[in-house]
């Protein structure tokens, strides 16, 4: 999967929090995500409506705000994928969570099938 084929899949699958991601899903997502913020930073600079106070302008706002759900979802796949429920998102609200959800979305798939589905990298 490419970053391109990525970006489509998961705004295709905005809500569709069951089944499984692979790790090139999600983290050609979490780049494609990055660099367009990257992108929109750098251009509410030019205009000058980035807010130093915030940390932030109008359409990084905005773009926050359409991809919120999207990430949620591909992470609650991706963790699945990894045979974890996609619940332990919430453990983002101790600071320790993060750690263990950036470590968890690292590892490969550990089986070929569970009980959100069938590996998605053997459908190809």
């Amino acid at each position: 999967m490419n970053i391109k084929e990525s970006f489509i899949s998961v705004f295709t699958n905005w809500k569709n929090f069951h089944g499984r991601a692979c790790r090139s899903e999600y983290w050609y997502f979490v780049l494609s995500v990055s660099l367009i913020a990257f992108v929109l930073t750098i251009v509410e600079s030019l205009l000058g409506i980035f807010s130093e106070e915030t940390g932030y302008g109008p359409f990084s706002a905005l773009f926050q705000i359409i991809t919120f759900i999207p990430s949620i979802s591909v992470t609650s796949r991706r963790l699945q994928d990894r045979g974890i429920s996609g619940w332990w998102q919430l453990s983002y609200i101790t600071i320790i969570g993060l750690f263990v959800i950036l470590v968890l979305v690292m590892l490969p798939a550990k089986e070929d099938e569970n009980k959100w589905g069938r590996n998605p990298l053997l459908d190809m």
